[in-house]
């Protein structure tokens, strides 16, 4: 089959939202790399302006377009693809692809369908469909039926009982269930999934809450290979949404023949579908009667499988990508920085404990309704690696608090009705909530019959509390240093448990060495001899990792999605890893989100899952000794410590808040330059609009459009002033003047650094990557040919437009203006006003 295919067309995943963020696209990226080497074509269709994938394909096999039906459809008959790949582009994807199947476009143009077979495809993301195949198999799914009127959702909801579960049947969005207590839940979601459906039909099921939820991720080739890559446990049981829970990997509760039963039905399923690449299969497991439903079927890359192979280091994307092609897993050749070919065909084994933590957007849309529940709201998530379970639980929640001194936000202040109350219906801080409740005296089995969480973990965040009062109780003690480190406490936590600096407590630990040793992940837990890019830390005796390089640059990522910087900011530090590596750097990056791009290994030499920290950026410093480190410009309390130590600090992105001068709080025109010591180059000049026209606030301006509709006059005179203003005010780096129109005249409104997003408008728009530019100047590599050479036209007519895109709909607020700092993602269109259009 490879040999009859050249070129593939790829559906990417769209704007980044809630459901999935930047997964989709670095899946896609390593799906891109296999591709070409096997000397395949890949197009690629996606607006997503953040996209690096986009940016791994040649201009003329990039498709800067929404994902629709449509779109998809001109670009087959125009383009004659061999063969399309809906697996890289989650849901959305998906949808398309079965559209595609269903008006004969694919049959018409003899395109293949990569990875899931026709007859599959069918029944994906149809909940009844798919119910009704998985009860032919004789595999325990929950009772369920179809309805397409409110009367009919009455009849079946009454006759299945409450609570029932809601789902809307071929979403349009990446929705999951809607549990219904009542008849007055069930008519509310069935009348929102109506509208979320592509058939306007919804399946109303039996409610099966407070079951455990476990995840299996696995990989099939078309010959049946198959292996399971790891087990993902969530800790919160059925009834809050996967995406929202603390998902543990390896599974740590299950006993052996739990574990090996819904392996087995993993393997039968992807065998009975036909399915080739990546599969992700939930289950909700009923340990207490010995029994387990299959819940959901998913074979396509999501943010489980990102997960799963960032903690085994198994790369399941780019593996897929073969597998896709007919390649039996035994011919499959890795990719460089992969170096234990011999273990491809093992299941990965892990000497070590991961936790994700989900993070919210509830600072920023403070209205949604923040309990946790079937519905999805996370924006993104942080992972915590350790020896243990302690360990990687107080990583994680570290690195999800962005507390800039390293210290966790106390529940001290709740009342014992309060903890009740959250305890069984929670919410986004459910698990120091947790913690406090057993903090305060709270039963392990009481805990459980309220939560439904294992009292596994129970035991685990009474062991962190026992270790924290250890920590109190014995202040400056070298001893109880090590084991507070080695659970995973941070030094500003241990500094604020023994009321002493920061500094006090790094001195003890350098005076009786106790310092982190580092550990590879990859998938043979070191059964075999290999070698690893990405580590944690822990304390034991054997250190893994070494000194990079003498010419190594650090870069530290962003942690997290959240909303504002979101996707835009990932993408950025993709941008200046490319760039640093062109420069000669060898290049080391700290994050902790499983869905970073920062964390590939094609795009980076070295990485280090550690919290991005002060203390734990200083422990990988004093091991890679970088000539210099790259922090992101949100980072002031790091940026200045880091500093204050001599370090050799370069603030990339730039500083969003402290560096703006504000004449005026609205503007309508923005002027986009590139300024160093000798040179001022405008870029681009845009319409700055909100969502409904002219905004009255700079927060609400999340529209760019170019070209600008402003007069020649106008257009020159703001040109004239800008170069003015710069003489007079030096700055360096990508910065935005800002005008409003008065009278006919433009008038200046104020300066402030480029937005991420608008960077990304700019790099597309342009042709020239501004990131790099950026970079190459912390480097000192700017010069007057490389600005003498710069392809641009500040007057260029082409047509292009930048929206940013909001999660209201996700988290079930009416519709209302967004703010920059509300955007999820954002979306960009070219050419006509019609392709330009990108409204909903």
């Amino acid at each position: 089959m490879a040999n009859d295919i050249q070129k593939i067309l790829i559906i990417g995943g769209g704007p980044t939202e809630i459901g999935h963020e930047t997964e989709l696209d670095f899946g896609t990226v390593q799906i891109i790399q296999a591709f070409q080497k096997l000397g395949i074509r890949s197009l690629l269709i996606d607006n997503n302006p953040f996209s690096v994938a986009l940016e791994s394909v040649q201009p003329t096999n990039m498709f800067i377009q929404s994902v629709t039906t449509e779109n998809v459809t001109r670009i087959i008959e125009r383009e004659q693809p061999d063969a399309i790949l809906p697996t890289a582009g989650g849901v959305s994807a998906i949808s398309v692809c079965q559209e595609l199947q269903e008006t004969g476009v694919l049959a018409e143009n003899n395109v293949q369908l990569l990875g899931i077979p026709s007859e599959s495809l069918s029944v994906i993301n149809n909940p009844e469909r798919i119910n009704a195949v998985l009860a032919q198999m004789n595999l325990p799914v929950i009772e369920s039926e179809s309805v397409g009127t409110l009367d009919e959702a009455i009849t079946v909801a009454g006759r299945i009982g409450y609570p029932v579960i809601v789902k809307p049947v071929a979403p349009k969005i990446d929705m999951s269930r809607m549990l219904c207590d009542t008849e007055a839940d069930m008519i509310e979601a069935v009348s929102k999934g109506f509208n979320w459906s592509r058939f306007g039909q919804c399946v109303i099921e039996q409610s099966i809450v407070g079951l455990k939820e476990i995840e299996m991720v696995a990989i099939r080739d078309g010959r049946g290979t198959q292996l399971l890559i790891s087990g993902l446990e969530n800790i919160d049981p059925i009834g809050i949404h996967s995406g929202d829970s603390m998902v543990v990997a390896p599974t740590l509760t299950l006993t052996n023949q739990d574990y090996q039963r819904l392996r087995d039905t993993t393997f039968f399923i992807g065998t009975q579908f036909n399915f080739t690449g990546a599969m992700h299969i939930h289950f909700a497991l009923d340990q207490a009667h010995d029994a387990y439903f299959v819940t959901k079927v998913t074979p396509y890359l999501d943010r489980g499988t990102a997960l799963a192979s960032t903690v085994t280091g198994y790369p399941i994307a780019f593996v897929s990508a073969m597998l896709y092609l007919q390649t039996n897993l035994t011919d499959v050749k890795l990719p460089d920085g992969y170096r234990y070919q011999q273990s491809l065909l093992l299941e990965p084994t892990l000497d070590h404990v991961t936790v994700r933590m989900p993070m919210w957007p509830f600072e920023d849309v403070p209205e949604a309704d923040q309990h946790l529940s079937t519905v999805m709201h996370a924006v993104g998530s942080t992972i915590g690696v350790g020896r243990s379970a302690e360990e990687a639980i107080l990583k994680a929640l570290r690195s999800s608090q962005f507390s800039p001194r390293d210290e966790l936000t106390s529940r001290s202040d709740l009342t014992d009705y309060e903890i009740i109350s959250l305890l069984i219906h929670p919410l986004a801080s459910r698990v120091l909530v947790l913690i406090e409740a057993l903090r305060r005296g709270y039963q392990i089995d009481e805990l459980t019959e309220l939560t439904k969480i294992d009292p596994f973990y129970f035991q685990k965040f009474k062991h962190i509390l026992a270790v924290e009062e250890l920590i109190k109780s014995k202040p400056l003690d070298p001893t109880v240093l090590k084991e507070a480190r080695y659970y995973g406490f941070g030094d500003g936590m241990v500094a604020r448990l023994w009321r002493v600096d920061f500094d006090t407590v790094r001195q003890i630990a350098n005076e009786h060495d106790i310092t982190p040793t580092y550990k590879g992940i990859e998938p043979t837990a070191a059964e075999f001899p290999s070698q690893t890019s990405t580590f944690y830390s822990t304390f034991e005796n054997e250190n893994e990792s070494t000194q990079l390089s003498e010419h190594t640059a650090l870069v530290l990522g962003r942690g997290g999605n959240q909303l504002g910087p979101n996707a835009s900011a990932d993408y950025f530090t993709t941008e200046m890893l490319k760039q640093l590596n062109k420069s000669g750097y060898k290049t080391v990056t700290i994050n902790t989100n499983s869905n970073a791009g920062s964390l590939m290994k094609s795009l980076t030499d070295k990485q280090y899952i550690e919290p991005i920290q002060l203390g734990d950026v200083l422990n990988v410093v004093q091991i890679e000794h970088p000539e210099v480190i790259f922090v992101p410009g949100n980072r002031h309390y790091l940026t200045r410590e880091l500093r204050a130590r001599k370090l050799p600090v370069a603030v990339l992105p730039p500083d969003q808040e402290q560096r703006s001068e504000l004449v005026y709080d609205h503007a309508e025109i923005g002027l986009d330059l590139f300024v160093t010591a000798q040179h001022t180059v405008p870029i681009l000049l845009s319409d700055l609009r909100s969502e409904q026209g002219l905004a009255t606030s700079l927060s609400q301006l999340t529209v760019m459009k170019t070209p600008s509709q402003v007069t020649k006059t106008q257009f020159d005179d703001i040109l004239s002033h800008a170069t003015n203003y710069l003489t007079e005010h030096p700055r360096t780096g990508l910065v935005q003047l800002l005008y409003t129109i008065e009278r006919g005249k433009a008038i200046f409104a104020g300066i402030r650094p480029t937005r991420l997003t608008a960077i990304a408008f700019l790099n597309k728009v342009t042709g020239i990557n501004w990131i790099r530019m950026l970079v190459r100047q912390a480097l000192g590599e700017i010069d007057e040919a490389l600005i003498a050479d710069l392809p641009l036209d500040i007057r260029s007519n082409r047509i292009a437009v930048l929206r940013g895109t909001f999660p209201f709909k996700q988290l079930q607020v009416p519709e209302k203006l967004g703010l920059t700092t509300q955007e999820v993602g954002a979306k960009i269109g070219f050419g006509t006003a019609e392709e330009t259009d990108l409204t909903d």
